[in-house]
């Protein structure tokens, strides 16, 4: 992208390019100071900038270094007001300027010296397996740091954590400037600069390679259908208000304020620039698009063209709800969250049509490709989290649509079969077609009282403190939980089969809430058979078709192995079944399992 059509403030041999849309605009000249905080009643250096035909203002300011501090004057119809760079790369804090004289907050000029990134290759888009985690709450409780919210550095401690278990990516919720400093993140103040209380470019870019040096891939969670409804860049940026002025000028309205105008080409190119600068700056490996039914498709689609055009490689994912083809086809996605498959095993999971239920939640068509769907059956952080002291949708009385830990939803992990069925998710996750996701906290079973009333949240409310805790992390049930997700992962790298657009439906047994199905990849062949009911079946007596494959069969996975939380001789560890004349295996099957075999 040539520097005349960036946005923001870039380092050159000559200085520092300058450039900003501010089309109402009589007069905009860019304020420069040193020092740490930015000093109101000091004076500054003023620099005027050119305005363009377009409305867009730059100049290149020789003698400026990285650290300076920056702010743009707008002059309209008389009225002069300072404003934050709506591109800046970097900000003093979170206090933003529009209504507060006396605020020492300043855009940053951040240094543009060639980082020494780690060789890294992203991962083909059928090789993601996510693990979702906030960055703030994720370290600080019950671990060696002992803190309120946790930086981009305390992060980093925990990747050897998150990659022992298998997966191979982390997506954590937005760390865009928010405002204060307490947030999941979806009230973006800043789009373009990192959140001040994680840590600085510097240390985000250290957080990325980090992880890229574990292993790890990172999917950044972008938010573009709203900014924060208390403070942000953008609104009223010129001078101009209607509606919010030229950011928000005509967006429509969602259930979080007033959307970007996304029909202006000049505000679909900021969001461009934006999911750019995550790919080119800080290495990342995937976006996670907010939200996506709140912006016009037909104009977020032209984004995603661009992004897809320049790096066809990058993993592009849409909170679309309800998932619909037409955000891969037409929209220019890789993939999108698949929020029913949650929905719907939460309610098998109690016996509420669970054949029926896991069938409309199995394979991946209409889509093309197995990727082109991402799973969490255990929940992500809308299903897990909750802002409103646990009464969000009205869940205090309202089981079906209560965000809570999946095994608090089952029963408290001190319940065997809430255990159990939280094993028989994520097992079921793994094999199913569609990329596996896993929010921080189900992986060790993380429930009411470790976490307060069994929801997440990024801090202490009224109830309690609902942060990752690192004690139960690593007691004994959470141990064992962590051992099934390991295992299965494994299972899931060790056959490509899992990870292939091959599915087929074997056997359906309403009766005993039984269902299998095959996955194939050449001559890896696996059947997986899920139990969803009470029946216990033993001594090798439950006869399951395999779809056509004859032979030898291993078991690669049980999910009531007594190493997990179940018992001895649960499943088929030594037995090694052969299909019989009418093309069964006969095999144990315990209750509340899913049982992987592999035809050798």
């Amino acid at each position: 992208m040539l520097l005349e059509e960036r946005i923001g403030a870039h380092l050159t041999g000559q200085g520092c390019f300058f450039r900003v849309w501010a089309p109402h605009a009589e007069r905009v000249r860019v304020l420069l100071q040193q020092g740490d905080l930015w000093r109101p009643n000091d004076a500054a250096d003023e620099v005027e900038l050119e305005r363009a035909p377009s409305g867009y203002w730059s100049a290149t300011v020789p003698g400026i270094g990285a650290g300076t501090l920056y702010r743009f004057e707008i002059t309209n119809a008389g009225h002069v007001s300072q404003r934050l760079d709506p591109a800046a790369r970097d900000v003093v804090n979170s206090a933003l300027t529009r209504s507060d004289s006396n605020s020492q907050n300043a855009s940053i000029v951040v240094e543009n010296k060639p980082y020494p990134w780690e060789p890294w290759a992203t991962p083909g888009f059928e090789n993601f397996l996510i693990y979702q985690m906030h960055v703030g709450s994720f370290a600080g409780r019950n671990d060696y740091l002992n803190k309120p919210i946790a930086t981009f550095s305390d992060v980093e401690s925990k990747f050897d954590y998150v990659r022992s278990m298998g997966f191979n990516a982390i997506e954590p919720l937005p760390i865009a400037e928010f405002a204060f400093d307490r947030s999941w993140g979806y009230n973006p103040a800043a789009f373009f600069a990192p959140e001040s209380a994680y840590g600085t470019p510097s240390d985000l870019k250290h957080f990325v390679n980090t992880a890229h040096s574990k292993g790890l891939a990172v999917i950044f969670d972008v938010v573009y259908n709203h900014a924060g409804p208390g403070d942000n860049v953008l609104w009223q940026f010129d001078g101009y208000e209607k509606d919010g002025g030229i950011y928000f000028e005509g967006g429509s309205m969602t259930p979080w304020g007033r959307g970007p105008a996304w029909w202006k080409w000049e505000v679909q190119d900021f969001f461009y620039q934006n999911a750019r600068m995550y790919f080119e700056e800080y290495h990342a490996d995937g976006l996670r698009f907010d939200a996506t039914t709140m912006i016009n498709g037909n104009y977020l689609r032209n984004v995603l063209w661009r992004l897809r055009q320049d790096f066809p490689d990058k993993y592009l994912i849409a909170e679309h709800l309800p998932a619909h083809p037409w955000i891969i086809t037409a929209g220019n996605f890789n993939a999108t969250w698949h929020a029913s498959a949650h929905h719907e095993a939460q309610r098998a999971l109690v016996g509420d049509a669970s054949i029926d239920r896991l069938l409309g939640i199995l394979g991946h068509a209409p889509f093309d490709h197995s990727w082109n769907l991402v799973n969490y059956l255990s929940g992500s952080h809308d299903d897990v989290g909750d802002s409103e002291n646990g009464d969000a949708e009205n869940g205090h009385r309202n089981w079906d649509r209560r965000h809570r830990y999946l095994v608090d939803l089952l029963g408290g992990r001190h319940n065997s079969w809430a255990r159990a069925k939280c094993r028989l998710a994520w097992a079921l996750n793994v094999a199913m077609p569609g990329t596996p996701m896993c929010f921080m906290g189900s992986e060790c079973l993380l429930a009411s009282p470790h976490v307060a009333w069994g929801y997440w949240h990024d801090g202490v409310d009224q109830w309690g403190d609902h942060r990752f805790d690192w004690r139960t992390a690593g007691d004994a049930l959470g141990l064992e939980m962590r051992q099934l997700v390991g295992a299965a992962n494994a299972v899931r790298w060790e056959n490509p089969a899992l990870r292939s657009d091959d599915f087929r439906i074997v056997h359906v047994d309403r009766d005993n809430s039984v269902l299998a199905f095959v996955r194939e990849f050449y001559d890896n062949k696996l059947l997986v058979v899920v139990n969803v009911g009470d029946h216990n079946f033993t001594d090798h007596n439950y006869e399951v078709p395999t779809g056509g494959i004859a032979g030898t069969f291993t078991e690669l996975l049980c999910s009531q192995d007594e190493r997990f939380g179940g018992w001895q001789g649960a499943g088929n560890a030594g037995h090694n079944p052969t299909t019989n004349d009418y093309g069964r295996l006969a095999i144990n099957l315990p209750q509340w399992s899913v049982v992987v075999l592999k035809a050798t």
